[in-house]
């Protein structure tokens, strides 16, 4: 019994090292371009002032898609996991004739007056990846694992008119995040990797910021030698309440198609 324990135990390590450096190599680097459409509701109060809930397509005005880009860097060490730096920047503009009144945070804004939008994002996020992989074990490289690390965001949204009000909001908050992953070779050169991470927010751990979010990818990736390019679908949803001076509830999703481009060695 002793020695099928040291044995199994000796398995899982080889493993963990197999996973650290499978597919995506110890070093390796991706860029993305992911073509988000944005929907939901917004609402900010300020000063006592109530806010309007507003439906950010059809009262801000942001309804066409645009582009977010975001860089990756990923170190794997034997027995320690994955260590993946991501960051993403995107931004979304608009404007909307106003068919009643409105008000954003302590302003009100007329109806029949032309507002302009701006909604500026930008995530810093670190993780911790640790699992097991099985190439060649079972007829195909699949790995499987647990995710853990902290986002860290930077979200603005203005909203001006041709009268000269202004107001703009900041949420600035790191947020934990738990998840998992999966990955799976469909062939030598072609394989598919799902991964998901989020939480649910309480005030304590975020500076303000409390609710639910989560940030969930699939992709389909043909790897080439080093360098390696796919296709895949990205929902980022957030359900949160953010206090800090204002308070801004929000029940947002950003979702769409991603390219990537990327290397490993």
């Amino acid at each position: 019994m002793k020695y099928l324990a040291a044995a199994f135990g000796l398995l899982c390590v080889a493993l963990w090292s197999a996973e650290a450096a499978a597919q995506d190599g110890m070093l390796s680097a991706k860029a993305r371009r992911w073509q988000a459409e944005i929907s939901g509701d917004i609402r900010v109060d300020d000063n006592g002032v109530g806010g309007s809930d507003l439906n950010v397509t059809s009262t801000l005005g942001l309804d066409e898609k645009e582009d977010f880009d975001e860089f990756q860097a990923t170190m794997g060490l034997p027995l320690l996991g994955k260590f993946n730096f991501q960051y993403l920047k995107g931004d979304y503009t608009g404007s909307k004739v106003l068919s009643s009144d409105i008000t954003y945070a302590g302003t009100t804004y007329n109806a029949n007056t032309e507002i302009h939008t701006n909604l500026d994002i930008k995530s810093y996020t670190l993780l911790w990846q640790l699992g097991v992989s099985t190439p060649g074990v079972i007829g195909a490289n699949v790995g499987a694992g647990g995710i853990a690390g902290v986002k860290y965001f930077q979200i603005e949204a203005a909203v001006d008119d041709d009268f000269g009000n202004h107001e703009d909001v900041n949420i600035r908050a790191p947020v934990p995040v738990v998840g998992a992953y999966a990955k799976v070779g469909l062939a030598a050169f072609l394989f598919v990797e799902a991964q998901v991470h989020g939480l649910k927010i309480p005030g304590s751990l975020a500076q303000g910021l409390s609710g639910n979010f989560y940030d969930a990818t699939i992709a389909l990736d043909a790897k080439f030698s080093t360098f390696y390019a796919g296709i895949g679908y990205r929902l980022f949803h957030f359900e949160v309440k953010y206090e800090n001076g204002e308070d801004v509830n929000a029940n947002v999703d950003l979702k769409g198609i991603f390219f990537e481009v990327g290397m490993s060695f």
